[in-house]
């Protein structure tokens, strides 16, 4: 059976020009960060650029019209024009149900999930930009989240790290903004209203302002792609031979975190639930939602007494499943080394790569050795 399944358009024929009507636009006010009070305040995302649509039908086949802009390595989605070839961002999120619900999360174009040690999870977003004045609350890095993040060759936020996770930064020369430094009181400020350590909040204006001061590189390096093997046209309905029905997914990590999604035929995307209610983005106020879901089974371990978690990345390969349109496919993944991305494919001879549909991607690394408990129903 074919991997992709194009979507055809019908095209219809008037006998006069159709005018479409604009976009409207949002604005936001970005607050002056302090690292000691913060007054907590709703956000709006600023949505990435779209240009009115307003091709002429006539009796001839018209072309689908094209928005300006240029395609994100994160989702494959439009974006401002702007942004091109600028290194992303990857933001350390507290998850705990004390945390909840988060800000920011709804706008990562990638969402990873992996055990810490205790049970808990953290979540990494990587974001095309950052926008708003209330993003978090953040938490510390563990090592293998700066794996990650090399991948995309991103700015790595985070309040906090492991010694483990200061030898990776080094080791992998990932430039960082930390609570701990001296950007730490640009970049972050405390919300005296909620309890510590789960206060720390960064802000668009002061993630920018530090990279500045800093004066990191902020154009991507040579070689840097799509993270994803993005579908050109339509989509994949990933019905392919041996995949299974998945509209009801669970990852149950631990006892503690257990989440779980549910797709919708209505809009085609997945609604993470967590601690048994829908997982909101406080500054939208709606659920998170994903076109894709990756699960990367590694072979996970402690790494030391006092239970910091550790797993086979770098130099290593498994299997996993791409989930799409309410089917899961099984899928093999690799990453020969630090610098190259973690790439999927559907045979394990690493020659057809996955093919992805556009739009946000969750993505959960997972236990080998609990494989078995993740679940998949109709």
């Amino acid at each position: 059976m074919s991997k992709k399944t194009f979507i055809s358009t019908a095209v219809l024929f008037f006998s006069a020009f159709i005018l479409l009507s604009g976009c409207g636009k949002s604005s936001e006010t970005t607050m002056t960060s302090n690292i000691v009070v913060a007054t907590p305040s709703s956000v709006t995302p600023i949505l990435p650029g779209t240009v009115s649509e307003s091709p002429a039908a006539t009796e001839a086949a018209v072309e689908t019209p094209k928005k300006e802009g240029v395609k994100s390595l994160l989702t494959g989605e439009i974006i401002n024009k702007k942004y091109k070839n600028k290194r992303p961002f990857a933001f350390m999120f507290n998850n705990i149900e004390f945390a909840y619900p988060q800000s920011g999360t709804g706008r990562a174009g990638i969402l990873y999930e992996i055990l810490a040690e205790g049970g808990i999870t953290r979540l990494m977003g990587l974001f095309d930009y950052m926008s708003g004045d209330r993003i978090g609350s953040v938490r510390s890095a563990r090592h293998y989240y700066v794996d990650f993040a090399k991948e995309f060759d991103a700015f790595f936020i985070h309040f906090g790290q492991t010694h483990y996770a200061i030898s990776e930064i080094k080791k992998l020369s990932v430039d960082t903004l930390s609570g701990l430094a001296a950007e730490g009181a640009t970049v972050f400020y405390r919300d005296n209203s909620i309890q510590a350590p789960h206060n720390a909040f960064a802000s668009a204006k002061g993630i920018n302002k530090a990279i500045t001061d800093k004066k990191y590189r902020t154009k991507l390096e040579d070689g840097i792609g799509s993270h994803f093997n993005f579908i050109e046209d339509g989509e994949t309905d990933n019905d392919l031979e041996g995949s299974k029905k998945a509209e009801y997914v669970s990852v149950p990590f631990s006892h503690y975190m257990s989440p779980y999604f549910t797709y919708s035929d209505k809009t085609g995307r997945y609604t993470r639930y967590a601690f048994g209610t829908k997982h909101i983005d406080k500054a939208t106020g709606k659920a998170l939602t994903f076109k894709n879901i990756f699960i990367q089974f590694v072979n996970e371990y402690n790494k030391d007494k006092n239970g910091y978690q550790t797993m086979d990345l770098i130099g290593a390969s498994g299997d996993g499943y791409y989930i799409t349109n309410g089917r899961a496919v099984k899928v093999f993944w690799k990453k020969p080394d630090g610098t190259t991305k973690t790439a999927f494919y559907y045979d394990k001879g690493y020659k057809d790569e996955v093919v992805v549909n556009v739009g946000k991607t969750y993505y959960a690394v997972f236990p080998l050795n609990r494989k078995d408990m993740v679940k998949f129903k109709k």
